[in-house]
């Protein structure tokens, strides 16, 4: 694609914002990006919330035009949801990303067999060793490897596709030009001698912990199946494994070294219900080669708090759901439930996928859009409460 085309698209991802579920689905229907750029600059827009219209007065077709001349500097490929690179299982998802920023070989992504392992930063001896001996059958057989670049299992399945000679994709939280996670720099760049690094986020974009959540929808879409090597419950790794069965994905998992050591927690509950359990790389294969492996459950169970009954039937307040300003109009009825209920105490997105019913991509996706707004923010790991923007509303 042309470099004068490429700046549009940034332009269009500064204003809508990063995951953002409308941004594929707008260019679906306006496929001339600068037919968009265009009809977007109309004062009468219809499609746009003010968040968005502010963003258009703040973020000139000049600035997006730096971030490409960075990225060229950088050697960072731009990749656009519509172009022939831009791997085809991401446009199943729900809120694919409209660019990616990628280092490397993107033609390493029509590989036939990509798997996805994700697994501790602090891993156990068995599972370094059981891990390190898997990834590297599987590279050898012929699977990309895809994960997420962190310390611990991530960095040993990329290590292990690296020494099998493999290509391996290394999916980032932040802009690529971040020296994130401390250490890696090294492995990051034989990965780009003969795979991918990739990001959504745009050059200079630190490793925010609201990036990861949602990172993690990426790393389960571009890949047939997920490997989780080891995990609590309370891991990144659940969010990815429940992402890829709501992708429709298959979720393979090693056995715990100890089912009643915690740190095997998440793995137990996996295979519990109904993940398919790894004892050799044939068991992948096969199902990568064609042979669909025993039927899983649709959505794996995770533990959370108990819910009184009685939350389940409160009716939105008149404050929240009226739109008593322009930009509390333009959110969805979901989002307007999902402040209702962290108005009333902060929760984390286990709970809300219990009390509204939605699913945890769904969930996260929301929770990042109503952060971005700022009617929410952050209490603690994965907790959310509403703003002082929220309660200035409701006293309206």
């Amino acid at each position: 694609m042309q470099e004068d085309i490429l700046v549009y698209w940034l332009w269009l991802v500064m204003v809508m914002g990063f995951a953002n579920k409308q941004t594929v689905p707008l260019l679906r229907q306006h496929p001339d990006i600068t037919e968009l750029y265009s009809l977007m600059q109309q004062p009468d827009c219809t499609f746009l919330n003010e968040t968005q219209k502010k963003r258009i007065r703040q973020n000139p077709l000049s600035k997006a035009a730096e971030i490409l001349e960075l990225c060229r500097k950088k050697e960072m490929q731009v990749i656009t949801c519509q172009d022939a690179l831009y791997p085809e299982r991401l446009l199943q998802i729900y809120s694919p990303p409209a660019v990616l920023f990628c280092q490397g070989k993107p033609e390493v992504l029509r590989n036939p067999m990509p798997l996805t392992v994700v697994g501790t930063r602090h891993p156990s001896e068995y599972s370094i060793r059981t891990t390190k001996h898997l990834c590297s059958e599987l590279a050898g057989a012929g699977c990309m490897l895809v994960s997420g670049g962190a310390l611990g299992l991530d960095s040993l399945a990329h290590q292990s596709a690296l020494e099998q000679q493999q290509p391996t994709v290394s999916v980032m939280g932040c802009g690529l030009d971040c020296n994130y996670p401390r250490g890696t720099q090294p492995m990051k760049e034989k990965i780009k001698q003969n795979g991918l690094i990739l990001s959504e986020y745009f050059p200079g974009i630190p490793p925010y912990g609201k990036n990861f959540p949602v990172r993690n929808r990426i790393l389960s879409g571009l890949s047939r199946a997920v490997l989780v090597t080891e995990a609590n419950r309370g891991s990144g790794c659940m969010i990815t494994a429940n992402l890829a069965c709501e992708q429709g994905k298959t979720v393979f998992c090693i056995p715990p070294a100890d089912i009643y050591n915690k740190r095997y927690s998440g793995q137990a509950a996996l295979l519990r219900d109904g993940a398919v359990c790894v004892c050799s790389a044939e068991d992948v294969l096969q199902y990568l080669g064609g042979e669909e492996p025993a039927r899983q459950k649709e959505k794996i169970s995770l533990d959370v708090p108990e819910i009184k009954a009685e939350e389940l039937v409160k009716p939105l307040p008149e404050t929240a759901a009226s739109g008593q300003d322009a930009e509390a109009d333009t959110l969805s009825e979901e989002e307007n439930l999902l402040l209702r209920l962290l108005s009333e105490s902060e929760k984390n997105t286990n709970m809300l996928c219990c009390l509204t019913g939605f699913s945890l991509e769904m969930i996260s996706m929301h929770l990042f859009e109503l952060e971005e707004m700022g009617w929410i923010q952050s209490t603690r790991r994965d907790f959310y409460t509403v703003t002082d923007k929220y309660h200035k509303l409701s006293k309206t």
